[in-house]
């Protein structure tokens, strides 16, 4: 019975996961073909998300407080259904809109679901599957149909989350929120802040500086598909790596090598092996699984408040990253500079990773909330 309930219970963890990215990666593959979104456009479109989700983070432990954990999972989910079918029904308010909400509620979940998983690989597996059905399926219904279609399509898979969810017990609930305090996570919110910029920048603009660079349009958005499989392997090993290597500083610099070799083949020869560049830069998304899981296995007296902390902060860093690139393409007209800085923030990512994993960090206060009951102990989610 226990091992049925520990199989459910990943199931669960996985359908939900999946819904945290295809709103962004279908966005990012559709972008060069949305018509009511200019370069300004879609330069917010790009950064809006990682804002959003960084206020929804904060926001995150407050609701779980008022509503309880079940019932904000609940109306973070219908929030999701409803934003990704109205983002699409109007002009650029509405997208703006539409997906700002959609992020706010991919916040809720994107903090709450580590602390479900516990370090479970199913958390960041389904994660990398949706980024990457996201990347995949949205260029091939934008070409059979059209862009409000194939960013619409992805309600569905909400909506089918939260009915998986509604029939999921209200006793599958993370621990307690912690008591205010200080938590050790400034290097490891600047460390998830730089990942998250790097990520959200493959999938906002993989295909634009392919298809700039001359690659046909098929082949760009083929090739940001190919980028988000590849991450696929390393959401899976990357979790049972964070647990078992010593050298946890030797793990941040591996798992930011293929990035640098992807970002620097886009710099200097984007169009000469774009399926090279992609492979790359999929193989980087190791390292947000690797701080993913990280967040899940560290203190975990405190795990929602660090899971608010790190990822509150460090999405509003990711967004700033993110529109400065793109502002900067704006400005140049070419990708050279923006792909420079994003060298200097993976130089970063090293830096700040080896603080995080070595703890010799300084500290952030958590906003200071209500006690939470204490609720029945459940099953650990199984891997």
């Amino acid at each position: 019975m226990l091992r049925a309930t520990t199989t459910a219970s990943t199931i669960v963890i996985f359908v939900l996961a999946i819904n945290l990215r295809p709103a962004v990666t279908s966005l990012g593959a559709a972008l060069p073909d949305i018509s009511v979104a200019g370069n300004l456009i879609g330069a917010v479109l790009v950064a809006l998300p990682l804002w959003a989700i960084g206020l929804g983070g904060w926001a995150t432990p407050w609701l779980c407080h008022r509503l309880g954990t079940h019932r904000t999972v609940t109306v973070a989910l219908a929030g999701l259904v409803l934003s990704l079918a109205g983002r699409v029904l109007g002009g650029s308010a509405q997208l703006l809109a539409g997906t700002a909400l959609a992020c706010l509620c991919i916040a809720v979940l994107g903090t709450v679901l580590p602390l479900l998983a516990k370090g479970s690989a199913a958390f960041t597996l389904g994660l990398g599957l949706g980024s990457t059905a996201g990347a995949l399926v949205t260029p091939t219904a934008v070409m059979s149909s059209s862009w409000r279609y194939a960013l619409g399509l992805w309600a569905i898979a909400a909506l089918l989350a939260l009915q998986l969810w509604q029939r999921t017990p209200a006793e599958f609930v993370p621990p307690q929120a912690a008591a205010p305090g200080a938590v050790p996570a400034a290097a490891l919110t600047l460390f998830f802040g730089l990942i998250s910029t790097v990520t959200f920048l493959v999938m906002g603009w993989l295909p634009g500086i392919l298809r700039d660079a001359g690659v046909p349009p098929t082949t760009a958005g083929t090739c940001l598909a190919l980028s988000m499989a590849m991450g696929l392997p390393m959401m899976w090993l990357v979790p049972g790596w964070t647990r078992r290597w010593k050298n946890q500083t030797l793990l941040v610099v591996v798992l930011a090598a293929p990035n640098v070799i992807g970002v620097t083949g886009l710099l200097l020869a984007p169009a000469a092996a774009p399926w090279l560049w992609a492979v790359a830069t999929g193989t980087g998304m190791g390292s947000l699984a690797f701080v993913l899981t990280t967040i899940s296995l560290r203190s975990k007296g405190r795990s929602l408040a660090l899971s608010a902390v790190v990822q509150g902060v460090g999405y509003v860093i990711a967004g700033f990253g993110v529109l400065a690139c793109g502002w900067l393409h704006t400005h140049t007209g070419t990708w050279r500079t923006p792909l420079l800085l994003v060298l200097g923030i993976l130089l970063g990512q090293v830096v700040s990773g080896h603080a995080a994993v070595s703890r010799r960090t300084w500290a952030l206060r958590v906003p200071r909330l209500p006690a939470v009951r204490r609720q029945p102990e459940v099953p650990e989610v199984g891997v």
